[in-house]
C-alpha cells in the first residue's frame, strides 16, 4: 500500500513521467529555403520549390530556390539510399518539404536524406510561419 501511495506522489510532481524522449520527440520547425542557414544543427522542415535536380554517381542534389551555386539550401541523396525515392528527376518546379537535420557543408545548409519518409511533395501549400528567433 505505502509502494502505491509513493508511486502517486511521484508521478503527480512536475514533470515526473516525461522523459528526455517526450523533448526530441517535440515537432520540428518549419522553415523556408532561405531561413534554413540559421538553423545549422537543429532538426526541421524545410519547405521550398525545387530549381535543380543534379544527380550525379553517387549523390543526388535537390537545390531548393535557385539552382545551383546560388540556392540557398539542398536536400541530398547518397547513391545508396535513391531507390527508395521515386522520379527524383521530376521534382523539379515542385514544392516539397524535406525533414532532418539542418547542417553546414562548406557555408551552405543542407540536409541528407535517407528514408523516402523525409520528403513530401506539396500541392497548394501555403508558405511556412514565421520561424522563432534562432537560439
Amino acid at each position: 500500500m505505502k509502494f502505491l501511495i509513493l508511486l502517486s506522489l511521484v508521478l503527480c510532481l512536475p514533470g515526473a513521467g516525461s522523459s528526455r524522449a517526450d523533448e526530441t520527440n517535440a515537432p520540428a520547425l518549419t522553415l523556408s529555403a532561405a531561413q534554413a542557414g540559421e538553423y545549422i544543427g537543429k532538426q526541421a522542415t524545410v519547405t521550398g520549390v525545387v530549381a535543380q535536380v543534379s544527380i550525379r554517381p553517387s549523390i543526388t542534389f535537390l537545390n531548393f530556390d535557385k539552382k545551383y551555386p546560388a540556392s540557398p539550401f539542398a536536400a541530398i541523396i547518397r547513391s545508396r539510399h535513391t531507390n527508395q525515392f521515386e522520379n527524383l528527376p521530376n521534382l523539379s518546379g515542385k514544392a516539397v518539404a524535406v525533414s532532418g537535420k539542418i547542417i553546414d557543408y562548406n557555408g551552405k545548409a543542407e540536409m541528407e536524406l535517407t528514408r523516402k519518409t523525409q520528403l513530401k511533395l506539396l500541392t497548394n501549400a501555403p508558405p511556412p510561419a514565421p520561424a522563432p528567433p534562432a537560439p
